[in-house]
């Protein structure tokens, strides 16, 4: 059989001649040599699929010469790019392939004759346009040939029998920047990255002033190689800061004029669009209308806004998944989430924006998550709070974009509904400035109209965010709207939570008489409801203000009444000021009846598991232990202590301000106590076991031996206030910037971006920041900013 010489390749095959990459490939070694095995392996036809510019030619190319001496005629590759229709495949392969001419009248059988006693392996490179044709030539060659062996790129599958998919991946991006640089720089995207710009600007480097910026701008183009290698080229004109802030913009940015790259691949549009030319219509418009979504979806909000059943959504997105236009992964339901790669997504937005159907979707899209929150309440109700909650936080980027939509097309009623649905949630999730946030710009937006229970309820909310944040004036104003909106609508339960909440405010405020009248009025509305569980939490606020007061008696009394109440209910509110109660039972000297109460209040919490109601009742528990002053309760409290606080990471939740000083004078006592290593040995116990094995005083965690401590000094209550220790703690200028900016609910993105430092750089200030303040986390050095008034 005769075989064409390199000068003999028509121009669309003449890539033949010479199957080795430009440049070297970076970070496909494993892949690389996983389908070197597979192809001298047993299977016959192997598809390399993935969306465009994930490097699949590249990564053929590269094994190409590694296996061309397994075959003894070599290695044939035919590059169908330029072909326009299927028909057309067979007379393509049959010239890369043998001596003749293209105009055959039955190609696939004469090179099926041709081929039938050849080993050969066919390279068949950018196959999705021409699939039918691909997969009808196969099924003509490979039963009759075989020789023969296929390596396909494809941006999909070729659906043959026997075909084995090998997906390749974007490449692997970085985690976390809190490495150090010499480690980065081996991360696949961020090698290539520097590979192609050192092509551009032969002396760019990896330095900290920049790290961020490289790995942020990789990860917005998903560590598409195609999509970096473009980027990059753009550095002769930009640095990576401009660089960045562009592609925010889109990804106009990403092209390159080069001769020897196809028309397709010189820009990263114009490879999406040679994608989505390839869908069907029904492909078409359902992608483009999943350009409204923001950091995944679920099939049914897609059913939402596309407005079909769900059998027809599940088969469209599964061709999207198929033709490498999705990404899909398990959502927190079990249920299948699906993601479009940043650069589809922003090309996806772009198609929106130019229908006419834009805001029609955008109001499906906005009236599906108006549904959700309000489900999400329903389940609450039930006690679903787990479930609920973890919804909540997959949807959050959506819920952002469904009320700034609601706002902009003048949906008041719309985004007030939302806001004031989501305000628990968010209060649980420490995001309490933007809570308030939404609710103070909605209440605007309506305040032509507040005669409802909507306005009552959102004013309602508003006003417990700005007690939370300390914004004790706001507080006031909303909550005793709320009152006088409550009282007219004749809605008792409103009226008496808002005065409860006043009352709360006023004993914050010192104003221990007018709290204790307005807590009295609210615990008589709810006697009057008939409703214990709210009478025994205003029970508790009373018992809060005699305490206060001084007047033990009337605490005992209060909490005397509100406990059977609380015992009665199962819910996780009153759980939490069941943990109350037993504080003010051991504030009040009774330590077996506080631990009593306390371990009831744990061990409830406990089996709620990883729930942002679960810390302040370990929290509670681990105060009243570490009262006791014993080396074996010490160890308990620290262990309770350090599990609270990683809960509190995991579910974002927010730490009562009240209760911050007495937990972290705790753990500096109970360190002074145990000595460095058994106290650290109890936190490592502490954030590695389920809440629950915490609370077995046996424990069984870690072999610790527990210290023989003599305590001298004085007694906790007089030890410093950690507030007054705390102003003494020597921050320097950037890192009370910092802080502050902590406070604000700003992330180290936007911290890097406001004082103009590397998000590296940010994240070391916040990390000094909470070793010299002696807290866990960014939640506490929030509160800690916010009780010094800073």
């Amino acid at each position: 059989m005769e075989f064409l010489q390199p000068t003999d390749v028509p121009a669309s095959q003449r890539w033949a001649a010479d199957c080795r990459h430009p440049t070297p490939l970076v970070g496909r070694d494993s892949e690389r040599i996983a389908l070197r095995r597979i192809i001298e392996g047993s299977a016959r036809l192997v598809t390399l699929t993935g969306p465009g510019g994930t490097g699949k030619t590249s990564l053929a190319l590269s094994v190409v010469d590694e296996v061309r001496d397994c075959f003894g005629a070599g290695v044939w590759p035919v590059e169908l790019a330029p072909l326009s229709e299927p028909g057309q495949v067979a007379a393509a392969v049959a010239a890369a392939c043998r001596a003749g001419s293209e105009s055959d009248t039955q190609p696939a059988i004469d090179l099926r004759d041709r081929l039938r006693d050849t080993e050969l392996l066919l390279v068949l490179d950018n196959c999705e346009h021409v699939a039918d044709g691909v997969a009808e030539l196969l099924r003509t060659l490979l039963p009759q040939c075989p020789g023969l062996r296929v390596l396909a790129t494809s941006r999909q599958p070729l659906r043959i029998y026997g075909e084995r998919l090998y997906p390749v991946r974007p490449l692997q991006l970085a985690t976390s920047l809190q490495v150090p640089l010499r480690e980065i720089t081996d991360i696949p995207a961020i090698a290539l990255f520097i590979q192609r710009a050192r092509a551009v600007v032969p002396d760019f480097a990896l330095t900290e002033d920049n790290v961020a910026d490289v790995a942020e701008i990789c990860g917005l183009l998903d560590g598409l190689p195609l999509a970096i290698e473009l980027a990059a080229t753009r550095l002769r004109l930009f640095g990576t800061r401009a660089l960045l802030a562009r592609l925010r913009d889109g990804i106009d940015i990403l092209r390159l004029g080069a001769a020897h790259v196809p028309p397709r691949q010189q820009t990263m549009r114009a490879a999406i669009l040679w994608s989505y030319q390839l869908l069907t219509a029904p492909e078409r418009r359902l992608l483009t209308s999943l350009g409204v979504f923001v950091d995944g979806f679920g099939v049914p909000a897609a059913m939402a806004v596309a407005q079909l059943d769900q059998a027809c959504v599940e088969n469209l997105l599964e061709a999207l998944l198929d033709k490498g236009m999705l990404a899909v992964s398990v959502g927190v339901d079990g249920e299948p989430r699906f993601q479009p790669l940043h650069t589809i997504q922003a090309f996806c937005v772009e198609q929106l924006r130019d229908t006419s159907h834009e805001q029609q979707i955008r109001d499906r899209h906005a009236g599906h998550y108006l549904r959700l929150v309000a489900d999400a309440q329903q389940e609450l109700a039930r006690g679903r709070h787990a479930a609920c909650r973890a919804r909540l936080i997959s949807e959050q980027a959506n819920l952002r974009a469904a009320y700034q939509h609601l706002r902009a097309s003048g949906d008041a009623d719309g985004a007030l509904a939302l806001a004031t649905g989501l305000w628990r949630f968010m209060f649980g999730q420490g995001q309490l400035r933007e809570g308030l946030r939404m609710l103070r710009e909605a209440l605007a937006d309506r305040k032509n109209r507040t005669d409802d229970k909507q306005y009552a309820d959102a004013l309602h909310a508003a006003g417990t965010l700005a007690l939370a944040v300390g914004d004790y004036v706001a507080a006031e104003d909303y909550q005793r709207r709320a009152v006088a909106a409550y009282r007219n609508l004749d809605e008792l339960p409103g009226v008496a939570a808002a005065l409860n909440h006043l009352g709360n405010l006023a004993r914050v405020r010192g104003n221990f008489a007018e709290a204790r009248t307005l807590c009295e009025k609210s615990l008589s509305l709810w006697r009057t409801i008939k409703d214990p569980n709210a009478a025994a939490v205003v029970l508790i606020d009373l018992a809060l203000i005699s305490l206060s007061r001084g007047d033990v008696a009337a605490a005992d009394e209060a909490v005397g009444f509100a406990l059977p109440l609380l015992e009665a209910h199962d819910g996780t509110s009153a759980n939490s000021v069941r943990a109350l109660a037993g504080l003010i039972t051991f504030r009040r000297g009774l330590l077996d009846d506080a631990e009593r109460i306390c371990r009831s209040a744990a061990a409830k919490a406990a089996g709620m598991g990883i729930h942002p109601d679960t810390p302040f009742a370990l929290e509670a528990l681990a105060l009243v232990l570490a009262g006791r002053r014993r080396p074996e309760t010490d160890l308990i409290a620290a262990r309770l202590i350090a599990s609270a606080s990683t809960i509190r990471a995991e579910t974002h939740s927010y730490a009562c301000a009240e209760i911050l000083p007495f937990v972290d004078r705790a753990l500096q006592n109970l360190r002074r106590r145990l000595g460095d290593v058994a106290f650290d040995n109890a936190c490592l116990a502490g954030r590695s076991a389920p809440p629950a094995a915490l609370l077995d005083d046996d424990l069984g965690l870690v072999d610790l031996p527990i210290p023989v401590v003599q305590v001298v000094g004085a007694p906790i209550d007089s030890e410093p206030k950690l507030a007054e220790a705390l102003l003494e703690t020597p921050l320097t200028a950037r890192e009370r910037e910092v802080v502050l900016l902590v406070a604000e609910g700003m992330t180290n993105r936007q911290i890097a971006t406001r004082l103009k430092i590397a998000e590296w750089t940010a994240i070391n200030h916040v990390r000094h920041a909470m070793r010299k303040l002696g807290v866990p986390s960014r939640v506490h050095i929030a509160q800690w900013a916010l009780r010094q008034q800073l």
